[in-house]
C-alpha cells in the first residue's frame, strides 16, 4: 500500500514538473515570437527591396542592359558564316572543236563556301553602338537607385503612419476610459441629487462619440498595417508590431548643403546627364553613314559534282582567296542628313530635360526643407497645447468633484485634450515624414538604428 502511494506520488511530481516546462516553453515561444514580428524600419526595409517587384524589374532591366553590352561587343569581332549551295543545270555545257562536243562543266554542281570576315573600319558605327550599350548599362543602374530611393520613401511613409495610428489609438482608448470615468461620477451625482439628469446624458453623448472614434481609430490602423505587409509583399492580414521610433530631434543640416547634395546625388540628375551623353552618340551613329566601311574577309571554297564536294573533271575539290573591301554610298536623297538633324533635336530635347530637372530638384528641395522646419517648429506649440489641456482637465475635474463647475466644463476639457494629443502625434508623424522625404529629395539613404 505504502508503495502504490509513493509510485502515485512520484508520478504527481513528474507531471507538475511536465506540466510547468510546457508552461516555461510555451511562454518562451510566444516571446520569441513576438520579437520576431516586431520590426524595425531598417529590416522593414531590407524586407522590402528583397521581395518588392518594382526592385526585381529593375534588376532585369540591368541583366538585359548587361546583355545588350555584351551583344555590341560583338561587332568588334570576325564573324564566321558558311553557306552550302546545289544546282543543276538543264543539260551538261559542252563546246564542239574540231567537230567534236566536249563538255566544260558538271550538270550536278555543289558547292559549299565558309568566310570568315573583320570589319576594319565602319564610320563609327560600331564604337557608338558600344558606348550607347555602355550608357544603357550605366542608365539602367540609375534607374535601380531610384527605384530603391522611392520604395524606402514607401516603406517609411507606411511605417510612420502605423506608428501614427497607433499613438492615435491609444489617445482614443484614453479618451473613452476618461469619459466613462466621468459619466460614472455623473451618475453618482444625479442619483444623490447633486447634478440633473442633463449632465448625465450629455455624458454618455460624449462617450458615444469617443467610442466611434475609437473604432475609426481602430479601422485606420488595421488598414495602414495592411498597407505596409502590401509593400513588403507579405499577407495583407499578417500581424507584426513595429519599433515606435517616432522622434523630435531636430535636422541640423543647412538648406544650402543638402540642395549641394541633391545636385551631386539625386538619380534622375544623373539618369539625365547620361541620356544627353546617349543623344551625343545617337549623332555620331548617324553621321556613320558619311564614311566608308571597310572590311576585309577570306574565303574557303569546296566544289564537287556529288553531294560530298570533293571536286570532279572540271572543278577542283578547294580553293580560298583574301578580299579587302570599301563601300561607300553617296547619295542616298539626304536620309544620312535628315537622320543627323532629327538626332541633334533629340539633344537638344535631353539638354533641356537636364535643366529642367535641375529647376525641378531645387524646388523639390527647397519645399521639403520648408515643410520640415515649419513641421519641427509645431512640435513643441503641440507639446505645450498638450501640457495645457492636461492642466485644464485636471483643474476642471476637481471644479465639478467640488460642484463649482459643470459637467459640461469637464467634457470640453476632455474634447480639448483629445484633441491636443492627437495633434501632437500628429505634428510628430509629419516632422518624421517631412525630414524622410527630404532625404529622398537629397538622393541620399540613412542608416537607422535598432
Amino acid at each position: 500500500m505504502r508503495n502504490k502511494v509513493k509510485g502515485a506520488c512520484l508520478r504527481l511530481v513528474a507531471l507538475f514538473f511536465l506540466v510547468t516546462a510546457v508552461m516555461v516553453l510555451t511562454a518562451v515561444a510566444s516571446e520569441a515570437q513576438e520579437a520576431q514580428s516586431l520590426l524595425t524600419l531598417k529590416q522593414s526595409i531590407e524586407i522590402a527591396l528583397e521581395h518588392n517587384l518594382d526592385m526585381q524589374m529593375a534588376r532585369e532591366e540591368i541583366h538585359a542592359a548587361r546583355e545588350r553590352r555584351k551583344e555590341a561587343m560583338t561587332g568588334f569581332l570576325p564573324s564566321l558564316s558558311g553557306k552550302y549551295s546545289y544546282r543543276r543545270l538543264s543539260e551538261e555545257p559542252y563546246v564542239v572543236f574540231e567537230g567534236r562536243e566536249m563538255d566544260i562543266s558538271d550538270q550536278d554542281q555543289y558547292r559549299f563556301t565558309g568566310t570568315i570576315a573583320q570589319p576594319l573600319f565602319n564610320g563609327f558605327a560600331i564604337q557608338s553602338n558600344y558606348r550607347l550599350a555602355k550608357l544603357g548599362l550605366d542608365v539602367a543602374n540609375i534607374q535601380l537607385t531610384r527605384t530603391r530611393f522611392d520604395l524606402i520613401l514607401h516603406v517609411k511613409e507606411a511605417y510612420f503612419g502605423i506608428l501614427t495610428a497607433e499613438r492615435i489609438l491609444e489617445v482614443r482608448e484614453q479618451s473613452v476610459r476618461q469619459l466613462q470615468a466621468g459619466l460614472d461620477v455623473a451618475k453618482n451625482f444625479y442619483e444623490v441629487g447633486m447634478s440633473p439628469k442633463v449632465e448625465v446624458l450629455e455624458a454618455e453623448v460624449r462617450l458615444a462619440e469617443a467610442k466611434q472614434e475609437l473604432i475609426r481609430a481602430e479601422n485606420a490602423l488595421s488598414v495602414d498595417k495592411a498597407r505596409f505587409n502590401t509593400i513588403l509583399r507579405r499577407p495583407v492580414d499578417q500581424e507584426m508590431e513595429v519599433l515606435d521610433i517616432l522622434s523630435d530631434q531636430p535636422y541640423e543640416k543647412p538648406y544650402e548643403s543638402c540642395l549641394e547634395i541633391a545636385l551631386q546625388k539625386r538619380p534622375e540628375l544623373m539618369e539625365a546627364e547620361k541620356n544627353v551623353a546617349r543623344a551625343e552618340k545617337e549623332i555620331t551613329l548617324a553621321k556613320s553613314a558619311y564614311y566608308p566601311k571597310v572590311s576585309v574577309s577570306g574565303n574557303y571554297y569546296r566544289a564537287g559534282d556529288d553531294p560530298s564536294v570533293d571536286g570532279s573533271d572540271f572543278v577542283d575539290r578547294e580553293n580560298w582567296d583574301v578580299l579587302a573591301e570599301a563601300s561607300m554610298t553617296f547619295f542616298e536623297w539626304g536620309k544620312t542628313r535628315y537622320a543627323t538633324n532629327r538626332k541633334r533635336a533629340r539633344l537638344r530635347q535631353a539638354r533641356q530635360t537636364l535643366e529642367e530637372i535641375k529647376d525641378d530638384i531645387r524646388l523639390e528641395v527647397k519645399t521639403s526643407y520648408l515643410y520640415m522646419q515649419a513641421a519641427e517648429k509645431y512640435i513643441p506649440v503641440a507639446q505645450k497645447s498638450v501640457e495645457s489641456a492636461e492642466e485644464n482637465f485636471r483643474i476642471s475635474g476637481e471644479r465639478y468633484r467640488e460642484q463649482v463647475a459643470a459637467a459640461t466644463e469637464v467634457l470640453d476639457a476632455q474634447t480639448r485634450l483629445t484633441e491636443a494629443r492627437t495633434n501632437y502625434t500628429s505634428a510628430l508623424a509629419v516632422f518624421n515624414v517631412a525630414r524622410a522625404r527630404l532625404i529622398r529629395a537629397m538622393g541620399l539613404e540613412e542608416e537607422f538604428g535598432e
